[in-house]
């Protein structure tokens, strides 16, 4: 995938509900915030264009990944989700991401993290290729793959 200048970023606001008992954002809140910045980058990159039958791609969530590297305090002003697609298959693309406190280049970043899409027939329950013309569209927004610390497959 192509190096991109900027990601795209999308605001997302916190709710008071977001918090856990020790006052910050509670981990699995994270999932959401991801969520709501991928369905409104989604809705404006694939804006005007044909897609599935609610206007976007049918697509399924087949995997997440989210590394936690700050804690989270509940905010009057919205977090900044920068989002962008860090690998494209014949079916599925990875989705990264940053929460972070501001657009700054030096901003705090409290997580980062993955998500694989899949494109789905959701009548034959089956992957599908991703249309020719949604391609262009996503590789518009096309970065290296967000970097996690992994911890080695077969450790506890």
């Amino acid at each position: 995938m192509a190096a991109r200048p900027r990601p795209y970023y999308v605001d997302v606001p916190l709710r008071w509900s977001d918090m856990d008992a020790l006052g910050h954002v509670n981990n699995v809140q994270f999932l959401r915030l991801l969520e709501e910045a991928r369905v409104i980058a989604f809705a404006q990159w694939f804006s005007g264009v044909e897609t599935g039958p609610d206007g976007r791609p049918p697509l399924l969530i087949a995997r997440a990944e989210v590394e936690y590297l700050r804690q989270l305090h509940w905010r009057k002003e919205p977090i900044v989700v920068a989002v962008w697609v860090s690998q494209l298959a014949g079916a599925s693309f990875d989705t990264s991401y940053e929460v972070r406190s501001s657009r700054e280049d030096d901003a705090d970043v409290y997580a980062v993290g993955e998500t694989t899409q899949v494109v789905f027939d959701m009548e034959t329950q089956r992957p599908v290729r991703i249309a020719d013309e949604h391609r262009p569209l996503l590789q518009a927004h096309a970065g290296p793959p967000v970097q996690m610390r992994r911890r080695p497959k077969g450790r506890a």
